[in-house]
């Protein structure tokens, strides 16, 4: 009986080394397919990588200057490649500042 259990055991290790990992996109949290990046393009790749390092590093500090937030935005924005201006840039700006807005 115990033979039965550890060799179920070591087949349950062996199916969980086969799954790989999936992430899922939660349209929330997806605001570079909102700025109009195609999800499958280099764009879209690249600014999920420059947003996911953003956050990752955490809000700014209570010294970070509001003029400081709002130069920083726009140079994420325009780095995602959004175009000054345009209605995605703009909205773009307003969730960058909003990420960066001290606590």
């Amino acid at each position: 009986m115990s033979y039965r259990i550890a060799l179920a055991g070591i087949l349950m290790l062996g199916l969980t080394g086969c799954v790989t990992e999936t992430r899922t996109v939660i349209a929330a949290d997806d605001v570079c397919s909102t700025y109009g990046f195609k999800v499958s393009s280099p764009e879209y790749r690249l600014c999920r990588d420059r947003e996911t390092e953003a956050r990752r590093q955490g809000r700014a500090s209570p010294s970070y200057a509001e003029a400081r937030v709002v130069a920083d935005s726009q140079a994420a924005c325009q780095s995602y490649g959004l175009h000054p201006y345009s209605d995605r840039y703009e909205e773009c700006v307003r969730h960058e500042h909003e990420a960066r807005r001290p606590l």
